[in-house]
């Protein structure tokens, strides 16, 4: 069975239940979208945040962390003209997919490509080099988030009910609620 939800709602989701796990506003951000541009744009997303949450130790935190290596290793590959991130324990491409999109928009070619992959699929190395973008790249995800964006994305319903129950474990401080309320006068 499955259900339609906007990319943002996978978005709050997917923060909110990262933070709920203990990571850090700035990892549960750059997490959650990295797993919702993957569910958009090559589907997986959510499973492969599942797995990685059902898995033992901090895999979650450690995965979350990889986006951030791949900036020193672009830093390297337009000092030298390629670079390698190794990845062990491997690591699903539904958090580099964004990352990996975003390298290639600055001329920044990475190996696996993800084009055709799906969110689950494991990483263990990313190979970059120097190298010209994609020019179709653009419009093919301008017109997919796009989509997205009018009539949802479609999501496995048992993923989103364990995520949205791992979201409700994320409370946030009622002082933080009353402000929202003050300040918007009328409520969130």
């Amino acid at each position: 069975m499955a259900v339609t939800v906007a990319p943002r709602e996978v978005v709050d989701e997917i923060h909110r239940a990262s933070r709920a796990l203990g990571l850090n506003a700035d990892l549960a951000d750059r997490l959650a979208v990295e797993i919702a541009f993957c569910e958009v744009h090559h589907g997986g997303g959510l499973a492969a945040w599942a797995d990685l949450v059902a898995a033992d130790g901090d895999r979650l935190a450690d995965a979350a962390h990889v986006p951030f290596r791949m900036t020193g290793a672009e830093v390297e590959a337009r000092t030298t003209g390629t670079a390698r991130i190794d990845l062990e324990p491997a690591v699903p491409l539904a958090v580099l997919a964004r990352s990996i999109r975003d390298l290639d928009r600055r001329g920044i070619c990475c190996t696996p490509s993800p084009d055709g992959r799906p969110g689950t699929d494991l990483v263990a190395a990313l190979d970059l080099a120097v190298g010209d973008p994609d020019p179709t790249a653009d419009a093919r995800i301008a017109e997919r988030s796009q989509d997205a964006l009018n009539h949802g994305v479609t999501v496995d319903a048992d993923l989103w009910r364990l995520l949205r129950g791992r979201s409700h474990d994320f409370l946030v401080a009622e002082s933080v609620l009353d402000a929202a309320h003050v300040e918007g006068e009328g409520g969130i």
